[in-house]
């Protein structure tokens, strides 16, 4: 029942009270090739009435900036009359976490099973960002939009008046058996292939990293790593990261310590826990003498 990603075009709208940030979103999702259109709006006021008259799969949110109560309540009432449309937390992360008491309170609990694209994303990275939020939304609407539509067939399949209580069972336990193969839901992502290994390096080191990619490549494998994202260890790098079939790690020195050892690039061991929490076969090239707490 699950579509092609690629077949899966998004119609979206940007509901955001900060208009420059709106404006940068707008921006890169007008880039992908998958996003048909992007209107934007500045209140729920305005929204509910777009939501009305188009036919929208895809909204980015920000309840801060909306007002917490009124975007909560937009949010619910579209969930539960358009269950097919899917909402992205378009948010200050660090400010929705110094906020966390109010902002996940009572039914906004749910907003922590939210897809969420992080207004503080190094501008370097945010169009990666928002490729791979865009990907996720794709593969959301790949198995709402086909369990939406079964359920529809499944209400009408009940009020028909069949002839017989025998045709009536038949047709609805097929819509049942249907349904019954969405679950559970789909991997949103699958490696690429069995010989793909994502590269964790520190951006200094290109003449190491050139000539091992360059062995890499004549041994077979398809080299992937987080150099467009920067030092941004975000949603685009973590699944580069779940992609790959291995996790290869070149630590090499950054600071010096008191000690007389050296520390390495953080987002590598931020890189190397998020392979570790994946169950990637992991290797790691450190540095000899002198980088030390590869563990932490």
């Amino acid at each position: 029942m699950k579509q092609n990603l690629d077949q899966i075009p998004l119609k979206t709208l940007i509901c955001d009270g900060d208009s420059d940030a709106a404006t940068s979103l707008q921006r890169a999702l007008e880039e992908q090739s998958v996003v048909l259109a992007v209107d934007r709006v500045g209140s729920t006021s305005e929204a509910q009435q777009r939501v009305r008259s188009d036919d929208y799969n895809t909204i980015f949110i920000d309840p801060l900036t909306l007002g917490l109560d009124q975007a909560s309540s937009f949010i619910f009432e579209v969930r539960k009359s358009l269950p097919e449309i899917v909402f992205v937390l378009y948010v200050d992360r660090s400010r929705a976490e110094r906020q966390r008491a109010s902002f996940y309170r009572g039914e906004r609990e749910r907003f922590s099973h939210y897809y969420t694209l992080d207004k503080q994303t190094p501008v370097a990275a945010f169009v990666d960002e928002v490729q791979a939020t865009v990907r996720r939304c794709q593969s959301d609407l790949s198995w709402r939009m086909a369990a939406t539509s079964l359920e529809r067939l499944q209400s009408e399949a009940e009020k028909v008046d069949y002839r017989t209580a025998h045709q009536s069972s038949a047709l609805l336990k097929a819509v049942d058996d249907s349904l019954s193969r969405l679950a559970p839901r789909p991997s949103d992502l699958a490696p690429r292939s069995t010989r793909t290994v994502f590269l964790s390096h520190r951006f200094a080191e290109e003449e190491y990293v050139n000539g091992l990619m360059r062995l890499l490549d004549e041994s077979g494998f398809e080299v992937i790593t987080g150099k467009s994202s920067n030092t941004y260890v975000g949603r685009s790098v973590i699944d580069r990261i779940r992609e790959a079939s291995f996790f290869l790690c070149l630590m090499t020195k950054a600071d010096s310590k008191t000690d007389g050892t050296f520390t390495t690039s953080p987002w590598l061991l931020e890189e190397k826990g998020v392979a570790l929490a994946f169950s990637k076969p992991l290797v790691l090239m450190v540095e000899e003498r002198g980088v030390g707490d590869i563990l932490y």
